[in-house]
């Protein structure tokens, strides 16, 4: 694979990783429009991009982590109960679920419907809850399903988590926060997972496309929260909407009527 190809990608997982438009279903459709079949390889690159945006995560939100143990520990029951749906879906239905990536019409079709549920999260979600503590456990884990259901193809994580989280009640930034922790527990799991397929096939990559690629995630993925931080406090998710809407529907028709 050329360092080219490696760093579009780097570039696209940085952006959509965190802007609510699903950065899985763009690396698919990004992989079957270049033809990478590798599985091994693909792995690889999934690991090496997720490892950038986990990095992001912690790097750009690091007082925040350090109060998580301090003065904010009442924020780990709610932020592990969160992300305990998407574990338990990912476990119980892992083949079901990757089999569905083999229809990227489908994924054009659930972008769709993101792109539906970002519009009308943004136009009813009301924040009322001063701290994530004080939301209670039966939103969470309403929060959490949102994140389960973004296992799925065309379904976003951030814009899932984040939609759900207006519609519980929080306040906007910590919406946007408590949506990218939650993504920072489920990366670390699914990174160790991967990792232990990606030893037991064997794949490699050469070192340097690795590391340029983990650091140009980082980089963009840095932009990107914060773009995403901005446009959230000043009520302009609509934006994020009407994208997923749009791309969705041409990806459907090309994938149904173009490549099938």
């Amino acid at each position: 694979m050329a360092i080219w190809e490696i760093l579009l990608l780097a570039v696209i997982q940085g952006i959509t990783e965190f802007l609510p438009i699903s950065s899985k279903t763009h690396l698919l459709f990004t992989q079957i429009l270049l033809d990478w079949k590798d599985p091994a390889q693909n792995l690889t690159i999934t690991i090496m991009l997720h490892a950038g945006s986990l990095l992001a995560i912690l790097v750009y939100y690091w007082k925040t982590w350090l109060s998580l143990f301090q003065e904010r520990r009442s924020e780990w029951i709610p932020l592990l109960l969160a992300t305990l749906p998407a574990g338990l879906i990912g476990f119980l239905l892992q083949k079901q679920i990757e089999s569905l990536f083999d229809s990227p019409a489908l994924a054009g079709g659930m972008l769709i419907g993101t792109g539906i549920w970002i519009f009308l999260s943004e136009k009813f979600g009301k924040g009322k809850y001063q701290n994530v503590s004080d939301v209670p456990y039966w939103k969470i884990l309403l929060i959490g399903l949102a994140q389960g259901a973004a296992l799925f193809p065309g379904i976003s994580r951030s814009g899932s988590t984040i939609g759900a989280a207006y519609l519980a009640g929080f306040r906007r930034e910590d919406a946007v926060r408590f949506s990218f922790f939650m993504g920072a527990i489920i990366i670390s799991g699914a990174l160790l997972f991967r990792l232990r397929s990606l030893l037991a096939n064997q794949g490699t990559i050469a070192p340097v496309p690795i590391i340029l690629g983990i650091l140009v995630t980082f980089v963009v993925s840095l932009f990107a929260i914060r773009v995403v931080e901005i446009l959230s406090k000043k009520g302009r998710m609509f934006f994020f909407a009407a994208y997923c809407v749009g791309a969705g529907l041409i990806a459907f028709l090309y994938f149904t009527l173009g490549k099938g």
